[in-house]
């Protein structure tokens, strides 16, 4: 997303100079950043392999001893919820950068200005205060239109808490509605729209992308990182149609990774249809990604392999 229409807004911005205030900066301060998002996924390095239940066929025959296939998944996913907010702050970031146009006690306006990628449309970027939360939306509408005619591309909204960038916010990019304006959002083409909400003010911090997609293309998606004390994370998903054990149905699971700053690691995954719906699986690996421990709850002859001892500790990220 990054040569969407914003790059033309900070090329025109540009142009203007001047300096931040004080003020501006709490503006400024509103919006998120990469590092407030981006999910911190264990060092690289560690000898695992990608693909994991998304390119097996056996379900889960895992040996101790083998590289974690879960944790290739959650790296996998990882990689790319952090490429989705990317595009999405690339929206915002060059916005950071530059002063604003218009300056009101509770107000602040970059443009507007003409889209140089969309002949005939305008484009500005507007944040209002209401202490302590902030609004901000990317606005176009048709060049000559009126002040009724501007409509957002992204929206959002920020309640500060404790802190510079501490506190709850959200995104939404309403792709559904640019392509209604006329405006192509042809990278995006499959979504309706993409939301994400988050909390910095406590640990664990918490962040969710949710995906719609446009005329049911693909089921609804929602992926959620957390982040506790110490560098712990967490990644909960949904893995729809996996053939997990033998039988007739396929299964829809929801995997939940948790992994330390080493590499060492834990997933559960839970089955929510299918065959064995409502039984759970539980992974652990080391710093090598090796698995060390296994359970599974349907299996009454060989329940567990391994020894549990070897988990690493994540109470921090309970509740």
């Amino acid at each position: 997303m990054r040569h969407l229409p914003v790059a033309c807004l900070c090329l025109a911005l540009a142009a203007c100079g001047g300096d931040f205030s004080n003020d501006d900066l709490e503006f400024l301060n509103a919006l998120p950043r990469r590092e407030d998002l981006a999910a911190k996924l264990p060092a690289k390095g560690s000898g695992r392999v990608g693909g994991g239940l998304t390119a097996r066929s056996d379900g889960l025959v895992v040996r101790l001893g083998e590289t974690s296939e879960l944790m290739g998944d959650t790296e996998e996913t990882g990689r790319a919820f952090n490429t989705s907010v990317d595009a999405l702050l690339s929206l915002l970031e060059d916005i950071r950068g530059l002063p604003p146009t218009t300056r009101e006690p509770d107000r602040r306006v970059w443009g507007p200005f003409q889209d140089r990628d969309h002949a005939g449309h305008d484009v500005r970027f507007v944040m209002t205060r209401e202490a302590p939360s902030f609004d901000y939306r990317l606005e176009y509408r048709r060049t000559g239109a009126g002040e009724a005619a501007w409509w957002a591309f992204l929206s959002g909204t920020f309640a500060a808490d404790a802190g510079i960038r501490k506190g709850v916010g959200s995104l939404h990019l309403d792709v559904a509605r640019a392509e209604q304006e006329g405006l192509p959002a042809r990278e995006l083409g499959a979504l309706r729209r993409l939301d994400i909400h988050y909390q910095t003010k406590a640990l664990p911090t918490q962040v969710e992308l949710t995906f719609t997609p446009r005329d049911g293309a693909f089921p609804v998606a929602r992926y959620t990182y957390r982040e506790a004390q110490g560098g712990l994370g967490e990644m909960r998903f949904l893995m729809p149609g996996r053939d997990l054990v033998p039988g007739g149905l396929l299964e829809d699971l929801s995997l939940t990774t948790r992994w330390a700053p080493d590499g060492r690691g834990m997933a559960v995954l839970d089955v929510l249809s299918g065959d064995i719906r409502g039984a759970q699986y539980t992974e652990c690996w080391n710093a090598q990604g090796r698995v060390s421990f296994t359970a599974r709850s349907w299996d009454f002859f060989n329940p567990t392999e391994g020894e549990r001892a070897t988990c690493p500790d994540f109470s921090a990220l309970d509740g």
